[in-house]
C-alpha cells in the first residue's frame, strides 16, 4: 500500500479528527491538526473510504478510490414503521404474468445490489442474468436431467452410499429428506405437461457467484441477492431465492462455461424474478427461532 494513499487539502482541513476516530485500522492521525497518513499502519489501510466518507469537508480522498466513487448522501425519507412494512410485503412468489422485465429493472436491482456489505473490499461476487425465453428452457430442461440423474442414483443402495460418501452427512440428509422428493414431483410434472417446478416460468434468473478464495465471499453473495431481492420487491416485482439451481450450475462443467463462471469461483444462490400474478392482501407473521440477551451459564 502507497505510504501516500490519503491525499488531504489543508486549506479545507478543518482538524476535527472524524477521519482518525472512524478509521477502523489507525491508518490515520492528526499532524499539526491536519490529517496524515500514519506511515507504520499504512499497510493496514483496507481502502474501506470511512474516512472520506465522514468527512464534511471533503478535505480526504484516497488514491485507491476515485472521487467519482463517492456520493452525497441523503437522510432516508422514512423510519421503521414504514421500513418494517415495507417489509412485510415481501412474499416468495412463484405465479407471474406472461410479461418480461425491463433491463431498465433489472440495472437498477443490480445497482442496488452492489450496495450490499462487503466482508472486504471491494465486491467480490458477481451475477449471472438469464432473461431470454430460450436460454431459461435450455437451464429447465437441464435441470429435469440432472435431476433424473439424482433421482435414479438415490434408487439404489450403492448409488446412495456413493453419494453419502461424495457429500457428506449433511448433504446427503438433505438430498434425502428434502431434494429428492421435490425433484422427483418437479420432473412429473415436467413431463406431463412442461410446468415447470424449478423456476417456476418467471421471466428473469439471477445467479450469484464468487471466488472461493476471497475473505466472507459466502456471506457477501447471500447479501448481495438479499439485496437485489428487496430491489425487486420496489419495483414491484415478485421473487424467490432458489435452491435447486445452484448446486447444479456449480457441478457442471458445461453451464459453467456457458455462463462465463470462472473455475475458482463458487455459484453460491439464485433469484427468480417476474411481475406477479397476482396481490397478496395480507401479510404472514415471522418470528425468530429465539433471541437472547446476556446469556450466562450458570
Amino acid at each position: 500500500m502507497d505510504k501516500q494513499l490519503h491525499i488531504v487539502d489543508s486549506e479545507t482541513c478543518n482538524g476535527d479528527g472524524l477521519c482518525v476516530d472512524v478509521c477502523p485500522n489507525g491508518a490515520i492521525e492528526m499532524v499539526d491538526e491536519i490529517a496524515a497518513t500514519m506511515d507504520d499502519r499504512a499497510e493496514s489501510c483496507i481502502v474501506c473510504g470511512q474516512c472520506v466518507a465522514v468527512c464534511p469537508t471533503e478535505a480526504l480522498c484516497l488514491q485507491a478510490m476515485p472521487e467519482e466513487d463517492f456520493e452525497r448522501l441523503k437522510r432516508p425519507s422514512f423510519g421503521f414503521e414504514q421500513f418494517h412494512e415495507f417489509l412485510r410485503t415481501r412474499r416468495s412468489v412463484r405465479l407471474f404474468k406472461d410479461k418480461e422485465v425491463a433491463r431498465e429493472d433489472i440495472d437498477k436491482i443490480l445497482l442496488a445490489a452492489a450496495t450490499a456489505p462487503m466482508g472486504f473490499p471491494p465486491h467480490t461476487t458477481e451475477v449471472v442474468v438469464i432473461d431470454e425465453p430460450d436460454e431459461l428452457k435450455f437451464l429447465l430442461e437441464f435441470l429435469v436431467n440432472h435431476y433424473d440423474g439424482l433421482i435414479k442414483s438415490f434408487s439404489n443402495p450403492i448409488g446412495r452410499a456413493f453419494i453419502r460418501l461424495a457429500t457428506g452427512a449433511e448433504i446427503y440428509g438433505e438430498l434425502r429428506d428434502h431434494v429428492v422428493e421435490v425433484a422427483t414431483n418437479a420432473n412429473e410434472d415436467y413431463r406431463r405437461d412442461k410446468t415447470d417446478r424449478y423456476m417456476y416460468g418467471a421471466p428473469a434468473l439471477m445467479v450469484f457467484h464468487a471466488s472461493r478464495w476471497t475473505t466472507s465471499y459466502e456471506e457477501n453473495g447471500h447479501l448481495v441477492c438479499h439485496h437485489a431481492m428487496l430491489a425487486a420487491l420496489s419495483l414491484g416485482l415478485g421473487t424467490t431465492i432458489i435452491g435447486m439451481i445452484p448446486p447444479v450450475v456449480e457441478r457442471s462443467k458445461e453451464l459453467r462455461a456457458r455462463y462465463g463462471i470462472p473455475k475458482d469461483n463458487r455459484v453460491l444462490t439464485s433469484l427468480i424474478l417476474g411481475h406477479p400474478k397476482y396481490r397478496y392482501r395480507q401479510g404472514i407473521r415471522r418470528d425468530l427461532a429465539g433471541v437472547q440477551f446476556n446469556c450466562v451459564e450458570h
